[in-house]
């Protein structure tokens, strides 16, 4: 357990926070989180449209 958080410690340390990375990395995350929610979005409508097509209209039938 002890060289288990000894080699975490040590792999803490030597990393390096390199701030022009993220000038390059976050706008790439960005557009792919961007890119998630639109395809979920289109999942959502696909769905909904889906639902409103093949469904039957349960509310006339209660009423007869």
């Amino acid at each position: 357990m002890l060289s288990l958080i000894n080699t975490l410690n040590l792999m803490l340390i030597t990393m390096a926070f390199n701030a022009s990375s993220w000038k390059s990395t976050v706008p790439i995350m960005i557009f792919g989180m961007v890119g998630i929610f639109i395809v979920i979005g289109v999942i959502i409508l696909v769905t909904y449209g889906l639902n409103k097509i093949f469904s039957k209209n349960k509310k006339k039938d209660d009423d007869k």
